[in-house]
């Protein structure tokens, strides 16, 4: 059952909600998360959408500096991605690997003195450095991701092993000039943040990390959805839940049109469960509402899980 991937098993469950924009990512996002601290996980829902869609969905405002506890929920806390908040806390970070490690005081200081004006290193962005953050952290016994739609989610993804190739050419590169520059400790913080990317990476390609896609029951996602998978195969990350989202309620579609849409849908059901036995798979009806309030989360979270 899709639920029971969710589940954490004795360490922290990352859970991963892909797919195209208007798909409903960011209200399944916060139905599985509200589903899994009403069960009593403390989990963590981070947002890096830039609609900030679910202070919209919650009806409460969160921010980007930290963790906000959902009102009437106790295990459960929400944070935006932040591009200026992220890029501090990136540097506060790294501030404090240079205390951490040995080398000449001029060193020291001018690591120090750089990585106060110059923050992130080039290529990096704000989104990137906050996913790595929580994919290093066990504070929570969830961590669910409501992620940008289509290419930007695969770029954070991806990211881990892009920015840990970038870090081990330039240790090597540093490594060569050592003997005429003196910089020890700019190495040897370069090896930290390379561990950092190290174990995000280890944490993407666990047991530990669910990846879910959400789509509608039409022809162009079921295409989609063997596009990603083969996006994914390289990173050892596959796509173990499907969340068909909107599918019309039968008892409703009384009508040749509704009649008619309805089986364009069970069509593209039964051909998602035919292309992809292995995966698990959820159905959601088109509800009357929006999944705005936490009793409307409730509600979906209640028909996705149970």
């Amino acid at each position: 059952m899709l639920r029971d991937l969710i589940i954490p098993k004795g360490e922290t469950r990352y859970i991963f909600f892909g797919g195209k924009g208007g798909v409903g990512k960011s209200s399944i996002a916060a139905a599985t998360s509200t589903w899994l601290a009403n069960k009593g996980f403390k989990t963590l829902l981070v947002s890096t959408d830039l609609q900030k869609s679910q202070n919209d969905i919650f009806g409460q405002e969160f921010g980007s500096e930290e963790e906000t506890r959902v009102e009437g929920l106790d295990n459960l806390m929400v944070i935006n991605v932040d591009a200026k908040e992220s890029i501090r806390k990136h540097q506060i970070e790294v501030l404090k690997k240079i205390d951490s490690i040995r080398g000449a005081d001029w060193e020291i200081r001018f690591l120090k003195e750089y990585w106060e004006k110059n923050p992130v290193l080039p290529c990096e962005t704000a989104s990137y450095n906050v996913f790595v953050h929580y994919l290093n952290s066990r504070e929570y016994d969830a961590i669910v991701f409501d992620t940008a739609p289509g290419g930007h989610n695969f770029e954070m993804i991806s990211y881990p092993w892009r920015h840990l190739d970038r870090l081990r050419k330039s240790i090597l590169a540093k490594r060569e000039v050592v003997d005429l520059t003196g910089r020890v400790a700019e190495i040897e913080l370069l090896e930290k943040m390379g561990e950092d990317n190290l174990r995000a990476i280890e944490a993407l390609s666990s047991e530990s990390t669910v990846y879910i896609l959400v789509l509608h029951p039409e022809l162009l996602p079921v295409y989609e959805t063997k596009r990603i998978q083969e996006s994914l195969r390289p990173y050892g990350i596959s796509i173990r839940g499907i969340v068909l989202n909107q599918i019309l309620p039968k008892e409703f579609c009384t009508n040749a049109f509704f009649k008619a849409r309805r089986a364009l849908q069970e069509k593209y059901i039964a051909i998602v469960r035919s292309e992809f036995p292995e995966i698990e798979i959820g159905e959601l009806p088109l509800l009357e509402t929006e999944v705005v309030g936490l009793e409307n989360v409730k509600r979906l979270s209640e028909l996705l899980y149970g």
